[in-house]
């Protein structure tokens, strides 16, 4: 699995590269355009960010003492593919920032994360997004202190889906992510084996410039 993330990510990057090429031939992609057919492009990239509010699953949750609520960030790179009209494949790049913080410790996890979404147009200006993400862990840290992130679960794998918003080159979007991944795999001894059943959530909000 954790070939498959860089495989994504190599991935990702190949095609940006590639729709940026074509920006620089033609010049800037406008979203809404209509080709000789008829059929909008729905191509394009471009660069996103915003807020990251956390909402944590699972059993371990009652063995943290005073579990908050946190929030965070998140910013990267999307390219979008068309495949006709109404739909296109969208690959992202992000780097997310999470957080489990308690009376006991605070805790951070940043991440490189790698969605690759279908997004069906409702309308001209309202598009649904939904699709697998894939993520790989960089840093750990406790009370600020960047910690072993042996006994972490490094890679992480669930769903995304949201609804977006776009107006000229601008667009506005809510997205909500769920892990099917547990957060730690520590041994039963360890006194962060609560992190063994806590799988992570987040709802997005975000603001992106499309060229």
């Amino acid at each position: 699995m954790k070939k498959l993330c860089l495989l994504l990510i190599s991935v990702f990057f190949f095609e940006a590269a590639q729709a940026q090429e074509r920006v620089l031939n033609r010049g800037v992609i406008n979203h809404n355009e209509e080709s000789g057919g008829g059929e909008r492009t729905n191509s394009g990239f471009g660069v996103k960010g915003g807020v990251l509010f956390s909402a944590l699953q699972g059993d371990g949750k009652d063995a943290l003492d005073n579990l908050k609520a946190t929030r965070n960030w998140h910013a990267g790179f999307y390219s979008q593919f068309s495949l006709g009209r109404v739909f296109s494949i969208q690959p992202e790049a992000l780097y997310t920032r999470r957080e489990v913080n308690a009376d006991d410790s605070d805790r951070r996890f940043d991440y490189i994360d790698v969605p690759v979404l279908t997004v069906a147009n409702l309308t001209d200006n309202i598009s649904i997004h939904a699709g697998p993400q894939v993520g790989i862990m960089l840093t750990a840290k406790e009370n600020d202190k960047e910690i072993d992130k042996e006994g972490l679960n490094t890679f992480d794998y669930g769903a995304a889906a949201g609804i977006e918003a776009k107006v000229s080159i601008f667009r506005l979007g809510g997205r909500y992510y769920r892990s099917f991944a547990d957060l730690g795999k520590f041994d039963q001894a360890n006194a962060n084996r609560a992190l063994n059943d806590i799988k992570a959530g987040n709802f997005q909000v975000y603001l992106g410039v499309g060229f």
